[in-house]
């Protein structure tokens, strides 16, 4: 059913994300409708040319070197009202830039999986009485919702779990505009792989543990600790490093010598493959990465979450039991051993599993592009 809808999707941030659901989402819509035009634009880099990249390097420093300050601004409802004037203003310079593309490029649907670029859009929607009835859909990239997502005039809220929905009905959002369809992830995540073409591919054993370990996009956390644990394992693992962005970690696994076999790789766009070989991850837990883990049923350690958005994530996976938390990378080996050990597998991986098992939605960008379409 062919109706060439024209879509507009707005993200923060280049390889973050904001930017792998919008991506995402602009990829099952043109599966779903070749017809459809679908742009994707980095909307802070759009509406503040020149300071994107300074909030950006600003916002790394503070969860790198003092997160302590960043865990005490997340969705403070002090600071989320005290803030009104300036994200007043904000927006309306904002609007100056935004309407621009919008009568460029005269999008039927916008859609924002960042709360900053939702909120210039819902300001601009009030503020521009012939362009109200433009649907707004805001799509929520974490499992726990913040105060800056709320506006009156978004139109629909995707988000990923009841749970998710019951907060944001707690913040004033109607009921009805809440539609429950998961965090939107490649729809590559909902094809099967055949794990032992994989694992010859890769040149990986059979029979070996394939550990994954992430930081994220930038490669954040106590990795090389991590990799050393391991090393220091009697057991013998197989261990896949994905370092994202940070060039010096990836430079320095290749440098160094284990015991273990490590392959390194940098920013990939082979993430489904790569997590369909591990028999385990352990990670940061942010949510696209979340997602995508639980898509393919994939037991979590989670270990140095940034305070806010991914303490928050932490704090639904390890409460729905889908996850399991350490505080420090001496303990990596102890997690292992619950998961895989044979005397404890039953009661260890196979729950953690069947928890797993409601949370998983591999065809979610599949979903919300049905859900767009027939809007």
């Amino acid at each position: 059913m062919a109706n060439g809808k024209r879509v507009l999707v707005l993200y923060i941030t280049e390889r973050s994300g904001h930017h792998s659901a919008a991506q995402a989402i602009k990829r099952a819509i043109e599966l779903k409708d070749p017809a459809c035009a679908v742009q994707c634009v980095n909307a802070f880099r759009y509406a503040f040319p020149f300071v994107e990249r300074l909030t950006h390097f600003l916002y790394l420093t503070v969860i790198k070197r003092v997160p302590q300050i960043w865990e005490k601004m997340y969705d403070n409802p002090k600071l989320v009202g005290r803030s009104q004037m300036v994200k007043n203003w904000i927006h309306t310079l904002g609007i100056r830039r935004i309407r621009g593309l919008i009568n460029h490029f005269k999008p039927d649907i916008i859609i924002c999986t960042q709360a900053f670029p939702c909120g210039i859009v819902a300001d601009y929607k009030r503020k521009t009485p012939h362009n109200s009835a433009l649907p707004l859909i805001g799509v929520l990239t974490d499992f726990s919702p913040h105060a800056f997502w709320v506006y009156d005039d978004v139109d629909h809220y995707i988000v990923p779990t009841p749970e998710s929905r019951d907060l944001l009905v707690g913040k004033g959002v109607s009921a009805q505009k809440i539609h429950i369809l998961g965090i939107p992830i490649d729809p590559k995540f909902s094809a099967q792989q055949n794990r032992n073409e994989l694992m010859a591919n890769y040149g990986l054993k059979d029979g070996i543990p394939v550990i994954m370990v992430m930081g994220g996009g930038h490669g954040l956390g106590p990795i090389k600790d991590l990799l050393f644990e391991l090393d220091l394992s009697d057991k013998e693992f197989q261990i896949i490093a994905v370092c994202g962005m940070n060039k010096k970690l990836y430079k320095w696994i290749r440098l160094t010598h284990f015991k273990n076999r490590i392959m390194a790789f940098r920013f990939t766009d082979q993430i489904e493959r790569l997590m369909s070989m591990a028999s385990l991850i352990i990670t940061k837990p942010g949510g696209i990465t979340a997602a995508e883990a639980l898509a393919k049923k994939l037991p979590m350690i989670i270990l140095n979450p940034i305070p806010g958005q991914e303490t928050r994530n932490t704090d639904f996976l390890t409460k729905r039991r889908a996850a399991i938390k350490i505080e420090r990378p001496e303990e990596v080996l102890g997690a292992i051993d619950k998961m895989l050990h044979p005397s404890v597998l039953q009661k260890g991986v196979h729950s953690l599993i069947d928890n797993i098992n409601p949370l998983s939605r591999p065809a979610s960008s599949l979903d919300i592009a049905q859900f767009i379409l027939g809007l």
